[in-house]
């Protein structure tokens, strides 16, 4: 997306511009509808109560899942902590893939240290850390596992995952899945995913307002709540409610974040997440095929054959990710990130520990032209260098 500042393209942090009409439905939240939903019968408490539903039952529209078990809250990384802290106990075993994010393997750490988890890696294909639904069905089966955990996507690489086909495989294992980089990217089903809860972020592919994160639950699946408090609901009574979406959602929720992602949802499913998919793949594809061109420049866990979202990861020979990223905003005004990007296990696993990649995120406003700049410059610095 080319802004009066330069070319966004790291969309794998977070989606610039956000959705049209996200910015109107969190300032019409702000200036008509701030009352606190569920805490009394006002006309703002019904207005802000009115809001925070319709949000839930487009994210759950868009998103193929039951509205009253399409939680929200804080972001992706707050729900995945709660599904890990509400679902495993001592000594429990943990499949995992090796290109988990931070978001998963820092809360999978410290559960390790405090309730003795195991924890047991499928380290995938050589070339892209991707575990076949094989490779993770034998490791499940070799001993009692409580729960498995994948990422959809790299957010380093890109690499989707076979979630479905995993979750297939190991049942009645339950699946937890980190969606942050494939909702809104990736047409997303939950009600066929097969897994037993999916996280993701509001402000990436969903191209909401930061601060917003969704959990869908399966049916069955129950959680013990990380954070207790107000609901608005069974006020006579000092124990959480026992039905959903009540149970997991204490606090005052953020009514400007969810209307306007209710906003950005609609208008995701207004021109579908297959057709911003398929815009972004061929960015990706583009500027894929233009940087393996260039001599010098390595593209880091992708393959040709295999799907991926709308992001990719570089090297250039002899040159520092950090100082390249620098130098394409400074020189050329192009928004790259670079560095481990919150996933050194995955860059462990794909040989580019500690010195990480300069990563490209293309999202759904993203131009052919604006492919070409980024080629044309690190074409540039690989024949030239930087200073």
């Amino acid at each position: 997306m080319t802004t009066h500042s330069g070319i966004y393209l790291d969309h794998g942090a977070t989606s610039f511009p956000k959705a049209p009409g996200v910015a109107d439905a969190v300032s019409r939240f702000l200036t008509e509808e701030a009352g606190n939903p569920g805490r009394g019968g006002h006309r703002l408490t019904v207005a802000a109560s009115r809001a925070l539903e319709l949000g839930r039952q487009r994210v759950a529209g868009l998103l193929g899942a039951d509205p009253e078990r399409t939680l929200l809250g804080p972001g992706a990384t707050f729900w995945i902590n709660s599904a890990l802290q509400g679902w495993l106990g001592p000594g429990d075993r943990v499949v995992l893939s090796a290109l988990e994010h931070n978001a998963v393997m820092r809360p999978l750490r410290r559960l390790e240290r405090r309730l003795g988890l195991e924890l047991v890696v499928a380290g995938g294909a050589a070339s892209t850390g991707v575990p076949t639904a094989a490779e993770v069905a034998q490791l499940v089966a070799a001993a009692p596992t409580r729960l498995v955990v994948l990422c959809h996507a790299s957010n380093v690489s890109g690499a989707v995952l076979p979630v479905a086909e995993i979750a297939a495989a190991v049942a009645p294992v339950p699946v937890l899945v980190d969606g942050a980089q494939t909702a809104g990217n990736l047409p997303v089903d939950f009600s066929r995913l097969g897994a037993a809860a999916f996280a993701c972020s509001g402000h990436k592919g969903l191209l909401g307002p930061p601060g917003v994160g969704v959990l869908l639950l399966a049916a069955g699946v129950e959680l013990e709540p990380l954070v207790c408090g107000g609901t608005g609901s069974r006020s006579e009574s000092e124990e959480m409610p026992e039905w959903l979406p009540d149970r997991l959602e204490a606090g005052t929720p953020n009514g400007p974040g969810i209307a306007g992602l209710g906003a950005a949802c609609a208008w995701l499913a207004d021109r579908t997440v297959e057709a911003i998919r398929d815009r972004e793949q061929r960015s990706a594809k583009h500027a894929a095929d233009g940087l393996a061109g260039i001599p010098g420049v390595r593209l880091h866990g992708r393959d040709a054959g295999a799907p991926h979202i709308g992001i990719l990861s570089f090297t250039v020979a002899g040159i520092d990710s950090g100082e390249l990223a620098g130098w394409l905003d400074r020189e050329h005004g192009i928004m790259v990130r670079a560095g481990l990007h919150c996933a050194p296990a995955a860059h462990r696993r794909l040989g580019t520990f500690p010195n990480g990649t300069v990563r490209a995120g293309f999202g759904p406003f993203s131009t052919a032209g604006e492919v070409d700049r980024l080629v044309e410059a690190v074409g540039w610095a690989a024949k030239h260098g930087i200073e």
